[in-house]
């Protein structure tokens, strides 16, 4: 409990120690990263997808919990992890309940880029300074 708060105020620009284990974990298991893009589908018997979705505008710590908080709410995701340094989120759900384009969507709908899907205009306006793409902050911030 008290990384966590720790994690929520260090904000923009601060790296938490959890995305270390993350990357170590990811190149375990990953190898590469060449085309993470739309879906690493790894069904499994119960129903269960596994997808990897790229956050290519994503900038920082705080980001990754607003991503994570938009995708937690929507129904049939069993897990998130996204991995601030490779700009990607490793999303376990039920593919009865939820897919690739409705994750997407309430991405998109949160204030970034998922995918190939663009960011909806009025929501990133609304991210903090440091979540805006390096030439949309109004003061430069060191990430």
């Amino acid at each position: 409990m008290l990384i966590i708060l720790i994690i929520s105020v260090a904000g923009c620009g601060k790296k938490e120690s959890s995305d270390v284990t993350e990357n170590k974990n990811k190149s375990e298991t990953s190898g590469e990263k060449s085309d993470m893009k739309q879906t690493d589908n790894m069904s499994d018997k119960n129903g269960s997808d596994h997808i990897m979705v790229n956050l290519p505008t994503m900038q920082c710590s705080t980001c990754k919990k607003n991503i994570e908080t938009a995708v937690k709410k929507m129904d049939g995701i069993e897990s998130i992890n996204v991995v601030v340094k490779e700009k990607v989120a490793h999303i376990n759900f039920d593919k009865s309940k939820t897919d690739l384009a409705k994750i997407e969507s309430t991405i998109t709908a949160a204030g970034y880029d998922a995918n190939d899907k663009k960011a909806d205009p009025e929501a990133y306006k609304e991210l903090d300074d440091c979540c805006k793409k390096p030439e949309d902050q109004k003061e430069k911030s060191n990430h």
